[in-house]
């Protein structure tokens, strides 16, 4: 049994839905917090790097508001949809107890939004997912036809750290 590591560090835009097709701008908001990053050849590279044939790939962001998904990728319209659904259920602006000055804890004088992100935080909570664990077969890591596994930052423009273990034989 082997095991390999290795640690990613990502850095975010607020949004970058526009990029992947500007028909989507006219759907976009100042307050919109969506980065999408494919990080499926990365993870191939690591497992090509890992040496490992057969096996798992396990990947954790560590940070409390970003999500590792899998999901389709190739279609912008459904992320936009993701977005726009998502900032519906928890707009920016609202009155969260996390952004007020009731909270006593966790403050951050050296993070200008960190008090003020409670959005992201919930996003991050209800997509679930801190984690993916993918299969690794001959090599190659196990996907369907359309699956594609991506971090979702609900808090940039940041700097993501996602580590990233494969282990097998």
């Amino acid at each position: 049994m082997k095991c390999h590591y290795k640690d990613l560090v990502l850095q975010t835009e607020q949004n970058n839905l526009a990029q992947l097709d500007s028909k989507l701008t006219q759907f976009l908001g100042q307050h919109d917090f969506f980065y999408i990053e494919d990080l499926c050849e990365t993870f191939r590279g690591i497992v090509k790097e890992s040496g490992i044939k057969d096996g798992m790939l396990n990947a954790q962001v560590m940070h409390t508001t970003a999500v590792l998904s899998v999901n389709e990728l190739d279609e912008p319209m459904l992320l936009g949809d993701i977005n726009r659904r998502l900032s519906d259920l928890v707009p920016h602006l609202n009155d969260y107890l996390h952004n007020s000055k009731l909270r006593t804890k966790n403050l951050c004088a050296d993070d200008y939004k960190c008090d003020r992100n409670a959005d992201a935080h919930l996003k991050s909570f209800l997509i679930g997912g801190h984690t993916a664990s993918l299969l690794v077969r001959n090599g190659e890591l196990v996907l369907g036809k359309w699956q594609r596994v991506t971090m979702i930052d609900f808090d940039g423009p940041r700097q993501r750290k996602v580590t990233v273990q494969v282990i097998g034989a």
